[in-house]
C-alpha cells in the first residue's frame, strides 16, 4: 500500500507513520511538507493507495487546494487530518471531496480505526457535539445503517440516492432513470428528508457510508 503523508510538522509525519505501522500488509510511506511538494510528488510518483493531508500546511488556500489534490488523486480516498475541529471546516472538505476528517487531537488507536474505515471504502466523520455533526452521526458503517436506509426509501428513491452518491446533478440522473426533471427533485427531496439530511452532500454521504454507491 502506497500512502502519502503532506504536513508541515516532521514531528506529526513521524507520529502518524508509527500509527500507520498498524495497518495490514506491506506499506510504502511517502511524505510531503507542503501543498507544492505533495502535488509534485502526486504527479510524478505511481499511484498512492491513500492520501492524509493537514489543510494548514504551507500552500493550501482551503477547499479550492483540496479539491485541486482530488483531482490528481481520482482513485486513492484522500483524508483530512486537522488541527481545526471547526464544523464548517469539516463541511468545506467533504463537500470539496476528502473521504474522512481526523481531528489532530484524537488518540492513535481512534485514527487509526478512522484510517482502516476509510480505506474500506467508507467516510469517518468524528461524532461530536457541534449541529454538524450531530446530523452527520446518521453516517455509519454496519449492516443494520444499510438495512435502514433500503428500509425508509422506495426502489426508485434508491436509484436516485445512488446517482446522487455518484455527484450526478439532476438532469444527469433525469437521463439515466428515464424521469422527468421535476419527478428527479421530488425524489430528490424525499431522500433528504427521510434521511434527515440538509443537503445532497449529506445524503451522498450516507449513501457511500452505507456502500450503496
Amino acid at each position: 500500500m502506497r500512502i502519502l503523508i503532506a504536513d508541515d510538522h516532521s514531528l506529526f509525519r513521524d507520529g502518524l507513520r508509527h500509527v500507520l505501522s498498524g495497518l495490514d500488509g506491506q506499506l510504502e510511506i511517502l511524505e510531503a511538507g507542503s501543498l507544492p511538494e505533495a502535488l509534485s510528488t502526486l504527479e510524478a510518483e505511481d499511484p498512492f493507495d491513500l492520501v492524509i493531508l493537514d489543510l494548514a500546511m504551507p500552500g493550501m488556500i482551503g477547499p479550492a487546494s483540496l479539491a485541486e489534490v482530488r483531482r490528481l488523486v481520482t482513485d486513492a480516498p484522500v483524508v483530512v487530518i486537522s488541527a481545526s475541529e471547526d464544523s464548517q471546516d469539516i463541511r468545506a472538505a467533504l463537500e470539496a471531496g476528502a473521504a474522512g476528517y481526523i481531528p489532530k487531537s484524537v488518540r492513535g488507536n481512534v485514527m487509526l480505526q478512522a484510517l482502516q474505515l476509510v480505506i474500506t471504502g467508507s467516510v469517518y466523520i468524528r461524532p461530536s457535539g457541534t449541529e454538524f455533526q450531530a446530523r452527520a452521526n446518521l453516517i455509519r458503517t454496519d449492516d443494520g445503517f444499510s438495512a435502514r436506509i433500503r428500509a425508509l426509501l422506495t426502489d426508485r428513491q434508491m436509484d436516485v440516492l445512488r446517482l446522487l452518491a455518484e455527484g450526478k446533478p439532476n438532469k444527469e440522473i433525469a437521463r439515466q432513470l428515464n424521469l422527468a426533471e421535476g419527478t428527479v427533485r421530488v425524489h430528490v427531496n424525499a431522500v433528504l428528508k427521510a434521511l434527515s439530511a440538509r443537503n445532497r452532500t449529506e445524503a451522498a454521504l450516507a449513501a457511500r457510508t452505507a456502500g450503496l454507491s
